[in-house]
């Protein structure tokens, strides 16, 4: 079985120097080393495949599921602290990534709270999920316009949950208190707004469901 396996990497050695040449060859694998190195530094593991770019803080606060891989221009951060002296805010968060989950390139995820994605959860490029906003805007109490967002204080108390075998274009939003549910699309360039029922297909800003799967006839069926 060992043997099978390195022939068989032998032969893709062959193809890709047979097709892109030794440089370009070799800059391939270098990139690969730098990134196995980078994850095993920033993790601890050898199961993990996140690009040597990637900017992840608070590594204490996530619980990383086996064999999870991301793209160029990662940004994970799980939030403890914000803001300065009297202002200063702090917080307990919890960043859950299940088993299997594949991230493409430039995915921001930032949680203060509690964020959850599931098994076998596949995200395209340029997405960002948050459990938090820099500021309240709504109710009797909303931020004034006249602070500078950056002083607002983060908001508190919601959660995303993204449930197993999820799929999630590319340039999409998922903003705080929504559960996407298990087995669901959300179509490219979406705002996830609120939650979104297991086995639908969403699209739209907001989103809002086109298709869910009909359980007996085996189809995605129009809603």
């Amino acid at each position: 079985m060992q043997q099978g396996k390195w022939a068989h990497r032998g032969v893709l050695l062959k193809e890709r120097l047979q097709q892109q040449g030794v440089f370009y060859t070799l800059s391939f694998y270098w990139q690969r080393i730098r990134n196995m190195l980078f994850s095993r530094c920033i993790f601890g593991r050898g199961d993990i495949n996140v690009h040597h770019d990637a900017n992840i803080s608070g590594v204490e606060h996530m619980q990383i599921g086996q064999h999870f891989s991301a793209g160029r221009g990662l940004w994970m951060q799980t939030i403890a602290s914000y803001g300065e002296g009297e202002h200063e805010q702090h917080f307990t968060p919890c960043l859950i990534i299940g088993d299997n989950v594949s991230l493409s390139e430039y995915v921001h995820i930032g949680c203060v709270n509690h964020v959850e994605i599931g098994n076998n959860v596949l995200m395209g490029s340029k997405i960002y999920i948050t459990d938090h906003n820099h500021g309240v805007y709504r109710g009797t109490h909303p931020d004034s316009p006249d602070v500078p967002p950056v002083k607002r204080p983060l908001t508190i108390g919601e959660s995303v949950i993204i449930e197993d075998n999820v799929w999630i274009g590319e340039f999409c939003t998922v903003l705080p208190g929504v559960t996407i549910g298990y087995g669901s699309i959300i179509g490219s360039h979406t705002t996830v707004t609120h939650d979104i029922p297991p086995k639908s297909i969403a699209v739209g800003s907001p989103a809002r469901v086109v298709k869910q799967w009909d359980e007996e006839k085996k189809i995605w069926k129009k809603v």
